[in-house]
């Protein structure tokens, strides 16, 4: 970039390209890096900060009992038939 002058304004590094830049050009992204605002920002991605939700761990009145076991085969095979 050419030197040009531009009142109350001055030259910054980009720490990303390290190209020159005018300061009113750039901005921080949200590492703390300055950065040109039009080509090398890139805002914080959402999933970053995701907050979870407490869950309500708890037994309800509707639970089911455990049941009586059930034959499989009806009707059931003998010893005698399996010989």
């Amino acid at each position: 970039m050419k030197n040009r002058f531009v009142k109350g304004d001055h030259n910054v590094i980009s720490d990303i390209s390290g190209h020159k830049f005018k300061r009113s050009e750039c901005c921080f992204n949200w590492k703390g890096q300055l950065v040109h605002r039009a080509t090398e920002y890139e805002p914080k991605h959402p999933q970053i900060v995701v907050r979870s939700r407490k869950e309500q761990i708890s037994v309800t009145d509707g639970t089911r009992t455990q049941g009586e076991d059930a034959a499989l085969i009806d009707p059931p095979i003998t010893l005698e038939q399996m010989i």
